[in-house]
């Protein structure tokens, strides 16, 4: 009874979801309504033989027929489910493993027929050892009389099929699950270790797992005689199994299609990047630098140019511009304190020597915080963090910053932890596409921190050199979405204690004190350990960068002073302070 109440259920909830698929939007598509309109007939034979079932009783293939059904019913269930939710990130193709995800999937299924006849025809005690069958790897058996056995719609199948008979079909059995066993394994280790596929791997793990469940449940079957409750987990296994086997074909499908997306259109994804990251940028390192930083070389230093007495409203008018150059208070008044407690009055009628004065002031301010990123190589993978508001430029600035480790050397592998900003996704997989490097991905709105949990395994198994984590923008002054990143990092620590190895925030290099504000928040939720500066290039307000170094200290890592992919540099105090005040200087910039 109870049986019938669970398919009953079932298929009701096959038929709603049938009915959803032609009203909600995101089941408008073949990919859905097909699985399930397949599903909602397979429902309906069911539901028939089921309540004919005692009058075809003795038909073995007729109870097999009803076993099968069952499974390919949750076959296409969970096809429409990956249809709408696919949960697995494109990758790289991988046609071998796609072609054995298929054979396994198939294989299953046959074998699942073969259990489902030895149960109807009670030959699972015809072989009451394991691995042998009455002492013997195989024994005579009568494999040709199966076929009679299974298609007598007269005689009872218990009363036909001989002893040999009845072993022949247990060990039929058994041999093709001891293949799709070494098929599956074979699968569990080419998502695992395959670098092409590298969102896989814990589907892998989880295989591996589900295959020792099988051959644990296997034995105890033989060993104990078909009790029902082990016969019950056993069927329950292998439906598992066919779930999991499908996720992963899911996951080569849409490898697959990918790929010949990017070879059709005979370029880059669409994408937010889809007009190209511009062409490195030409002239050296330094004369980049101090065009870069015109703007703001022009917003502190103008007022500098020329002669004349450095009186008291002189004083004044340099305090105004470095505030407005976005100093600070603390700063600011800590520079013009220092400028006036340390010149000669004789010295005041000098602005060259003011000047000098200042410049090696602020080259003191920044130089302890001018710390470039430097990855352990006893570390592995060295996990990078990237935290910051929406605008900044932290996703250009993760596919910058992936450039500049592979130009190192280091393997690298992206994570897209920003599942909630619209194409943040494909925009991070373009910059994988560019710098050839492994991005771990999920749909749009799922949790980030399984993202970043996900990403972490893949690396581990690849034994990649840097995993570099995006996360969504968030507003500073949001307690509830700084929260998450606290938990991100919890999540983190349960694989690598130590990790995030660096977490650096990104911010804008033309909001001025908001960047500070910013930097406060997101430090004392997550414990910054390194600054990066974008937009250098682009505003008058670069003194923010010394606000920065005087009240957190925080290591600046890196500058973006361009739109070029090697425009993201490392912070050297001594080479922008050089460009700041327009001097000629050996570039230190890396």
């Amino acid at each position: 009874m109870a049986h019938r109440v669970l398919g009953a259920a079932a298929g009701l909830l096959i038929l709603l979801a049938s009915i959803l698929a032609f009203v909600v939007p995101l089941g408008r598509s073949g990919g859905v309504r097909i699985p399930l309109g397949l599903g909602l007939i397979l429902a309906g034979a069911q539901a028939y033989i089921g309540m004919n079932l005692a009058q075809w009783s003795g038909i073995p293939l007729v109870m097999v027929g009803h076993l099968v059904m069952g499974f390919v019913s949750i076959v296409l269930i969970n096809q429409a489910v990956l249809a709408v939710s696919p949960g697995i990130p494109p990758q790289a193709p991988a046609p071998v493993l796609l072609l054995l995800a298929r054979t396994c999937e198939w294989l299953l299924l046959a074998v699942v027929f073969l259990g489902g006849w030895v149960s109807a025809t009670g030959a699972g005690l015809a072989c009451p050892d394991f691995p042998t069958c009455r002492g013997v790897p195989l024994p005579d058996a009568d494999y040709a009389g199966l076929i009679g056995g299974l298609f007598n719609p007269e005689v009872d199948p218990r009363l036909f099929l001989a002893p040999s008979a009845l072993a022949a079909l247990h060990v039929l059995h058994r041999t093709l699950g001891g293949v799709l066993l070494v098929l599956l394994t074979g699968l569990s280790f080419g998502v695992t270790s395959n670098p092409k596929v590298p969102a896989l791997s814990r589907m892998g793990l989880g295989l591996n797992g589900l295959i020792f469940l099988t051959v644990v449940v296997a034995f105890a079957l033989v060993q104990r005689h078909l009790p029902m409750a082990l016969g019950a987990l056993h069927v329950f296994v292998a439906i598992i199994t066919l779930v999991w086997v499908g996720r992963i074909r899911q996951g080569l499908i849409v490898s697959e299609r990918a790929s010949s997306a990017i070879e059709g259109a005979g370029e880059t994804p669409s994408s937010p990047l889809s007009s190209g990251v511009p062409a490195p940028s030409t002239g050296s390192v330094a004369e980049r630098l101090r065009s870069q930083l015109g703007k703001t070389r022009g917003g502190l230093m103008s007022f500098l140019q020329g002669r004349g007495a450095v009186d008291r409203a002189f004083m004044e008018d340099l305090e105004a511009q470095l505030l407005m150059a976005d100093l600070g208070v603390t700063a600011t008044q800590e520079i013009i304190a220092h400028l006036s407690d340390n010149l000669e009055r004789e010295e005041l009628s000098d602005r060259e020597t003011l000047r000098a004065r200042l410049r090696a002031h602020l080259r003191d301010l920044i130089l302890p915080v001018s710390q470039p990123l430097v990855v352990p190589a006893e570390v592995r993978p060295y996990v990078i963090l990237v935290v910051g508001v929406n605008g900044v430029g932290k996703t250009t600035t993760i596919g910058k910053l992936a450039k500049r480790l592979q130009q190192r050397g280091l393997s690298v592998m992206l994570a897209a932890g920003d599942t909630f900003r619209a194409a943040a996704v494909e925009q991070l997989e373009a910059w994988g596409e560019r710098n050839e490097v492994p991005v771990i991905a999920q749909h749009t709105g799922a949790d980030s921190a399984s993202v970043i949990y996900d990403a972490l395994e893949a690396a581990k198994a690849r034994k990649v050199d840097v995993l570099i984590a995006d996360t969504a923008g968030r507003l500073h002054n949001k307690s509830n979405l700084m929260e998450e990143l606290s938990k991100v990092k919890r999540i983190m620590a349960r694989l690598d204690p130590s990790a995030p190895h660096e977490v650096l925030l990104v911010l804008d290099g033309g909001t001025g004190q908001n960047a500070v504000n910013q930097a406060r928040q997101f430090h004392e939720a997550v414990g910054l350990t390194g600054l990066v500066l974008t937009k250098l290039d682009g505003t008058a307000k670069g003194g923010v960068l010394f606000a920065l170094a005087r009240q957190f200290g925080i290591p600046i890592r890196f500058i973006g002073i361009g739109e070029s992919i090697d425009d993201l540099r490392d912070f050297d105090a001594d080479e922008f302070i050089a460009a700041l005040f327009d001097e000629e200087a050996g570039s230190t910039l890396h």
